[in-house]
């Protein structure tokens, strides 16, 4: 299945707020979706970017 652009450009947005210190849970309500969705996106995130990538929301 291809992905959406625009959807992993929002999952990209809200790795890097999670990775900028913003708590999971208040993510997780802004963006109604579970904490270890977001877990899962920032791994998803160091792996495509590199642990040390620059952070830019």
């Amino acid at each position: 299945m291809k992905s959406n652009k625009l959807y992993d450009e929002q999952r990209i947005k809200v790795a890097q707020e999670a990775m900028n210190g913003t708590k999971l849970s208040f993510l997780a309500r802004k963006y109604s979706v579970s904490p270890s969705t977001i877990t899962n996106w920032v791994k998803f995130y160091k792996e495509r970017f590199g642990e040390g990538a620059t952070l830019s929301v």
